[in-house]
């Protein structure tokens, strides 16, 4: 079974250098997008929450980019495969869409950061808008 943290800080400490690096740059696109956010560790990995509601969560399993999956915690119902319910807030199509209501967004590499920044933060924004 992995390990469980406690604190963000725990799992950013049992993370890789590059790994951690990741998680960085899809924390600091977090923040930015909305301060108000509180972070805290669920599902054992760095989430948000806003107005008390899960919308936010690190995916950093496996070997692949870390990811940012976009949700509504546990509270709704999805259906996996459907297509997204209506969210207009994607224009350049960053997102991957795992069910009606759950998206996932790639983290950037550092080179690419900057470039996509404005267009991935406005995309943040727009998720933590639906309610």
């Amino acid at each position: 079974m992995p390990e469980r943290f406690a604190t963000v800080d725990a799992f950013l400490d049992a993370q890789t250098p590059e790994r951690r690096a990741e998680v960085g740059r899809m924390r600091s696109l977090v923040h930015e997008a909305e301060p108000a956010l509180v972070e805290v560790v669920k599902w054992n990995s760095p989430s948000w929450t806003l107005d008390g509601v899960d919308r936010l969560t690190v995916s950093a399993a496996g070997k692949g980019p870390v990811l940012l999956v976009l949700h509504f915690g546990t509270e709704r119902a999805e259906q996996r495969g459907a297509a997204p319910a209506g969210f207009a807030g994607d224009p350049e199509g960053l997102l991957r869409w795992r069910s009606d209501i759950r998206a996932t967004l790639e983290t950037p590499t550092a080179a690419e950061l900057p470039e996509r920044r404005d267009a991935l933060v406005a995309v943040i924004r727009a998720w933590l808008a639906e309610r």
